[in-house]
């Protein structure tokens, strides 16, 4: 399909990076099309390790065209400082970066009032990674924001980070204000981060609808996952954006009928990170195995990972959220050694069995899982290229799966190369 978008169908960290990045040798253009530099996206290439935070996983390939669109809100530090360890030449990321004049900024009074608000949160915090990212998107709302557009009239660009500093400096402690806040050095300093895109932005909504009309193939990343989506997700321990596929149409500036396919992508168990409700967690011995095997740990903060088994009742929410129509598991190697394997396939909550998350968030924190336990393969899945090459109890868990969702399996990832991904290409038709 000309136009697919791949989204996290848990709470973020489900390789999605590497989906896109093997997808990517088909597509034209990849978009980044919500969140920050709290996301990371890990590749494996070449023999090297890359940590995408605000970049999209696309920017390795030499004729794919990256986008950074309008609901993405972008640290220029960041970005800069991101270009400089993927060592791609400078020549080559300018021909295949744009960033969207709708982007807004993040500035460093976003990060210091991020790090306040958490601190004055104690033992309530919601777990961000006080990278200033919700302060940004609560700026956006409140239309005190700083676009990347705005850098192209340097006398325009400083009246609107005066604006918004003043609207933060009674927030802060003075010191910290006098830091953050002061309009002459912010101005100067950001624009001469930017100056080297100052040619690259641009209406990524208008470019896209060119490459749509030209018939080129187009990948839309999102970052987190679904159940951290500011509105669907489990509220308050979500990022600041839309992180499921409806955020595709206002973050990349398209229209609903411009998306063809949509993919969501789920590990073969789950994780979580930060605070907030996560039903099949395993305080125990398995979920530190989980952890350990799995290399769980953030890919941004190195915060170690919760873990626990899959989650039918969650990620039933997330198909119907996204309109996912396919499922790619990943890190089913992870499983390779257990001797039996946990799903999730309803909830226990006040003497209910559930079937679907609840909507009050008091019995969401005190649901109990519905285990059904599946035998384990016990030998590695490495090496299968196909299907039907994985041992025969791997298949009838994913087949399991597929029942439970009513959600076909398209793809499989069976390791951290590019390489190791079976693609189910009778299924992926239907």
């Amino acid at each position: 399909m000309p136009s697919l978008v791949i989204v996290g169908a848990q709470w973020g960290d489900e390789g999605k990076g590497k989906i896109v990045d093997a997808l990517a040798g088909q597509a034209d253009v990849v978009v980044r099309f919500q969140g920050g530099d709290n996301a990371g996206h890990t590749v494996f290439h070449g023999g090297r390790k890359f940590v995408f935070h605000i970049l999209p996983s696309g920017i390795l390939r030499s004729r794919v065209m990256n986008l950074i669109g309008g609901g993405v809100v972008v640290n220029p530090q960041k970005l800069v400082e991101e270009l400089a360890a993927i060592r791609v030449p400078e020549s080559a990321w300018r021909k295949r970066l744009r960033l969207s004049g709708e982007a807004h900024l993040i500035l460093p009074c976003h990060l210091a009032l991020d790090q306040a608000a958490e601190a004055r949160r104690g033992a309530g915090k919601i777990g961000t990674t006080q990278r200033g990212i919700g302060p940004a998107y609560a700026d956006r709302a409140a239309r005190t924001g700083v676009r990347i557009g705005d850098t192209l009239d340097p006398d325009y660009f400083r009246a609107q980070v005066k604006t918004c500093l003043e609207s933060h400096r009674a927030q802060l402690p003075k010191e910290r204000a006098r830091e953050v806040c002061n309009v002459e050095r912010v101005t100067k300093e950001t624009l001469a981060l930017l100056k080297p895109f100052r040619d690259l932005i641009v209406d990524t909504g208008l470019l896209l609808e060119t490459a749509r009309r030209k018939g080129q193939h187009i990948l839309y990343e999102g970052a987190q996952g679904t159940m951290l989506d500011i509105g669907a997700g489990t509220y308050p321990y979500v990022t600041s954006s839309h992180t499921i596929a409806g955020g595709v149409c206002v973050g990349a500036g398209i229209g609903p009928h411009a998306i063809d396919r949509i993919l969501g992508v789920s590990k073969a168990y789950a994780t979580r990170v930060g605070e907030g409700p996560f039903t099949t967690e395993l305080h125990d011995a398995t979920g530190e195995t989980l952890r350990r095997i799995g290399g769980e740990y953030g890919a941004t903060t190195r915060r170690p990972r919760r873990c626990g088994w899959i989650d039918i009742v969650q990620l039933r929410r997330a198909a119907r959220l996204n309109s996912l129509d396919g499922l790619i598991l990943t890190k089913l190697d992870v499983l390779d050694g257990f001797e039996q394997i946990g799903v999730c396939t309803a909830y226990r909550c006040g003497g209910k069995r559930l079937t679907e998350c609840p909507v009050n968030p008091v019995e969401l924190a005190a649901a109990e899982p519905i285990f059904t336990f599946m035998p384990g393969w016990k030998q590695s899945t490495a090496g299968a290229t196909s299907f039907k090459e994985l041992p025969a109890a791997a298949r009838a868990y994913i087949d399991r799966i597929e029942r439970w969702l009513d959600l076909p399996v398209v793809m499989i990832s069976n390791g951290q190369d590019r390489k190791q991904l079976i693609r189910r290409k009778r299924r992926m038709q239907n």
